[in-house]
């Protein structure tokens, strides 16, 4: 009951209360005027909050594939390790517990123009050194790398602990007919990891389609809207414009995005498991 209430009071009910703030107009803390679908038909029109989308969408995009593809062959690598598992286990979790704010900021020094490891590194290979987060093409990719190296770690776990529950013997069994290497990998590792890899997608695109802490510690949103996420629009005209209702709209817009993406990869991904 406590946890209920928890969940109650801080999820359920502000979820229904940006709801029915959608349908109207009005400040934080001023008298509201119920406006009906004029916060949506804003919404649709707002060349903004399009670009947001599908800066969202981008981000989402080339995060989630990638992410997903590093930590399942980092989980195999390491399930193979007979020594020093848990080691590099709690190596790949650290970056997950790094406080945001840090993890950014020292991302800000590895990617920045002038003196930048990752930029040293290019120009060891004749590239000219990028400006990361203020040229518009190459500032939504900084972010991902960013991201990427931030959340890997949760899915190689999960990843990890799925490995862990595949019967052996099947293992065993597809050696004896003469499967080795990849195969072994594709058709017996793969299938029974189904349920994982579905889980990791929906989680993936559910925190990708929210990012925001990122976007605010590294950008603010630039350069020219160029990072900037649905989610940190949100805050900018909940909290900054004070226009609560047209927030509101906006959120309810992406809960429904990520709803449908997650009700679809949930319908792909489910299958029911058969040693």
């Amino acid at each position: 009951m406590p946890s209920l209430l928890i969940i109650l009071v801080f999820l359920v009910i502000p979820m229904f209360w940006s709801f029915a703030y959608s349908f109207t107009s009005g400040g934080m803390l001023g008298a509201r005027q119920f406006v009906g679908l004029q916060n949506y038909l804003s919404a649709v029109n707002n060349p903004i909050f399009l670009r947001t989308l599908g800066n969202t969408t981008q981000y989402a995009l080339l995060t989630v594939p990638t992410v997903i593809v590093i930590a399942l062959t980092l989980a195999l690598i390491i399930f193979r390790i007979t020594f020093w598992q848990g080691f590099f286990r709690g190596t790949v979790y650290f970056p997950l517990i790094t406080p945001v704010v840090i993890a950014a900021n020292v991302w800000a020094y590895i990617v920045n123009r002038d003196f930048g490891p990752l930029n040293y590194v290019l120009s060891a290979f004749g590239i000219q050194s990028i400006d990361w987060l203020g040229d518009p093409r190459w500032a939504i990719p900084a972010i991902v790398m960013l991201e990427i190296w931030r959340g890997f770690g949760f899915y190689v776990i999960v990843f990890f602990a799925a490995l862990q529950a595949i019967p052996r013997e099947l293992y065993e069994s597809a050696r004896l007919d003469g499967a080795t290497g990849l195969r072994l990998i594709w058709s017996i590792t793969i299938p029974l990891l189904r349920p994982a890899i579905g889980f990791a997608f929906i989680v993936a695109t559910i925190w990708n389609f929210q990012l925001f802490d990122a976007v605010y510690v590294l950008t603010q949103g630039g350069p020219a809207w160029a990072t900037a996420t649905v989610s940190w629009y949100v805050y900018q005209q909940a909290f900054l414009a004070d226009r609560v209702g047209f927030a509101s709209t906006m959120g309810v817009v992406l809960l429904a995005i990520i709803l449908t993406l997650s009700l679809i990869q949930l319908r792909y991904f489910r299958s029911e498991i058969e040693y």
